[in-house]
């Protein structure tokens, strides 16, 4: 994902990530932590750290036993599950005193450390005790709209009520046996939240209140996406596997409104990155592929290798009635199609010539278009330092101030600066931080292949856990992707 759909997911979608695939484990978070402080009081990070070890293992062992998938850590809980008799020693999932290769979870820290933690303090639930980074506590506070760590806390701990005593009684002894995961099996199901339950409620108004609590600024992105996200998936089939651009393109398809909210600003402000970043992408993915034609694995002359491209996609052109000699490149558009279909056109054209024209015409389209918004939106990435030299908002105004170049004129120019020339600057200054991410060489007026790559949209990974959230709290069903009655309540407040 290129670093401004990045920065815009930072925004409109704080307190989550790709990874973070279960809303439960907030309020589990909380809850343990809760127990962990009145219970174990002792201010050793890594005591803390085995206890919430044994109890991320522990809820593995009971999605395994009831054959759950959806569960981080399950893989190796299957295993040991299926391997032991009724008594199951959790040192064996954890492998607590020794390495964590192998454990149900790598990564010393967790699921906790690894997955959720940034996202969870975002949300002001979790934090660091005083000065003690690492030893977790959970918040404690009164607000009128504001949730904290031990109102969630407290409403899981309604919802485990029959059971939270065997649960902590395996975490101190290290053991459960499979008598005691089937009673803890209902009540500690991460993938089941109790409906209508003071937690369910909890965690949508966490997820639907102020994007980050800890913040002087308030602001409601994530809210405004949540509204977004629920009244389209109202409108699909609900036998469709849901798109996770679909908020972003029906957005753009609408085109550019002044009134629109600044989350669906932002959110038109993704699409256009994106359709940016794929389009000059599948043109450096076409390069490649003619680059690895014409030299045969050898080093060939780069100014005959770009006149050569250039000759080739001027032909289509001319195919297509246009004089690329005298024609403007931004006079108007070539094309009727949609930059969505152009996209789609240049990402599935087995030509790389042809993938080259059809993502300089969705280049094209893409700067007509939004001749209206980029002020705006300019305004917009500035305000929150969203966009980088490389961001589409940037080109757009060096492309404005080349509006004489001729079809001929820009694709040199475009092709040498925007393809050739940012991949090779890129490279290198990731070979600066020891990463070699070149795809070629470039040496005295020559160039040879390094690499090909593949490359696509960057569907919006937080829209897919966003999704999941939903589903968690039975606003979405979890077999379509209609609204439930509970969905179509809570977007109708929303919309209030």
């Amino acid at each position: 994902m290129n670093l401004t759909s990045e920065r815009i997911f930072d925004l409109l979608l704080p307190g989550l990530n790709n990874v973070t695939g279960r809303i439960r484990y907030y309020s589990f978070y909380c809850w343990f932590f809760d127990w962990y402080a009145s219970q174990v009081r002792t201010t050793s990070r890594s005591k803390q750290n085995n206890y919430l070890r044994r109890a991320e293992f522990l809820l593995s062992l009971v999605a395994a036993h009831k054959e759950l998938s959806g569960v981080p850590g399950i893989t190796k809980a299957l295993s040991i599950y299926a391997e032991s008799d009724e008594i199951i020693d959790l040192t064996k999932g954890t492998q607590e005193g020794s390495k964590s290769e192998g454990s149900y979870w790598k990564n010393p820290r967790g699921v906790l450390g690894q997955y959720y933690i940034s996202s969870i303090k975002q949300m002001g639930i979790l934090g660091d005790q005083g000065d003690k980074e690492g030893l977790f506590v959970r918040t404690d506070f009164q607000h009128e709209t504001k949730i904290s760590g031990k109102q969630l806390a407290d409403a899981f701990g309604l919802n485990i009520s029959n059971t939270s005593h065997i649960f902590a009684k395996a975490i101190e002894n290290n053991v459960v046996t499979k008598t005691e995961l089937e009673l803890l099996s209902s009540e500690f199901n991460m993938l089941n939240i109790p409906n209508d339950s003071e937690e369910q409620q909890l965690l949508w108004q966490l997820f639907s209140g102020v994007d980050r609590p800890k913040e002087k600024d308030e602001t409601y992105f994530r809210k405004d996406t949540i509204k977004l996200l629920l009244s389209n998936v109202d409108v699909i089939d609900s036998e469709t596997k849901y798109d996770q651009l679909n908020v972003p393109f029906s957005i753009y398809n609408n085109g550019w409104n002044m009134d629109y909210s600044t989350s669906q600003k932002l959110w038109y402000y993704f699409i256009v990155e994106q359709f940016w970043s794929v389009s000059s992408t599948g043109c450096l993915d076409a390069f490649l592929k003619i680059l690895d034609e014409q030299s045969k694995n050898n080093w060939i002359d780069e100014i005959e290798l770009v006149d050569h491209i250039i000759s080739k996609v001027m032909e289509l052109f001319q195919k297509d009635g246009f004089d690329e000699e005298s024609d403007l490149f931004f006079e108007s558009t070539f094309t009727q199609e949609s930059i969505q279909e152009l996209v789609l056109l240049s990402k599935n054209e087995q030509s790389p010539y042809i993938k080259i024209q059809y993502a300089l015409l969705a280049i094209q389209k893409l700067v007509i278009e939004n001749s209206a918004s980029n002020a705006e939106l300019l305004e917009i990435s500035n305000k929150f330092k969203i966009h980088t030299p490389s961001s589409f908002i940037v080109s757009y105004y060096d492309f404005k101030s080349r509006q004489d170049l001729t079809i001929k004129e820009f694709v040199r120019y475009f092709l040498t600066r925007n393809v050739i020339n940012r991949h090779h600057f890129v490279a290198l200054r990731k070979l600066n931080a020891t990463q070699n991410s070149a795809k070629f060489y470039r040496e005295d007026g020559m160039i040879r292949l390094v690499d090909h790559f593949m490359y696509d949209y960057s569907s919006p990974p937080r829209i897919h856990t966003l999704v999941d959230f939903m589903r968690d709290l039975s606003i979405i069903d979890t077999d379509s992707t209609a609204l439930t009655q509970k969905g179509q309540e809570h977007l109708k407040m929303l919309a209030e």
